[in-house]
């Protein structure tokens, strides 16, 4: 997915901001936003990584990730560059909601769940709610990013519909 396709799909998402989130703001926010949503989408994670600030962090579920090298094996571990745990991640993005220095996205995740769990299979396509707080830094970097997936999803009975 391209940066052009990943507006798309921001575009179509509703969108909640504070008093303090001007226009110039906000396209701050979203050129930051849009830098590592595409990363994450080309599947490139050491241009995932780059958008971190230098003491930035990632906090999934709980599990922290705050060096280069945390961070480029969480992401590979998850899949993004289609080799870990899900593959063809995508979905759509529910919700923005802008503050003066977070975006606060709620995604319907879709994807493929690569490993056996149980007697669900390798390859079974999921769909599970997240939501990340996106806090960046002056210069457009992340300072933390914290994710919070219903992980229920992956298991062999799925609570969602395809």
């Amino acid at each position: 997915m391209d940066r052009q396709q990943v507006q798309e799909v921001m575009s179509k998402a509703e969108v909640e901001t504070t008093d303090v989130v001007g226009p110039e703001r906000r396209a701050f926010l979203d050129a930051a936003f849009l830098e590592h949503l595409g990363a994450e989408m080309a599947g490139d994670v050491p241009a995932i990584v780059a958008t971190f600030a230098k003491d930035g962090h990632l906090s999934f579920n709980g599990a922290r990730y705050d060096t280069p090298e945390r961070l480029t094996a969480f992401h590979k571990d998850f899949g993004w560059d289609g080799h870990g745990m899900l593959s063809d991640i995508g979905g759509e993005i529910v919700r923005l909601l802008y503050t003066h220095d977070s975006v606060v996205v709620e995604y319907l995740v879709r994807a493929r769940v690569q490993v056996a769990l149980g007697e669900a299979p390798a390859g079974r396509a999921v769909a599970f709610p997240m939501c990340v707080i996106y806090r960046f830094d002056e210069a457009g970097k992340l300072q933390s990013e914290r994710a919070y997936a219903d992980s229920g999803a992956l298991l062999p009975q799925p609570l969602l519909p395809l």
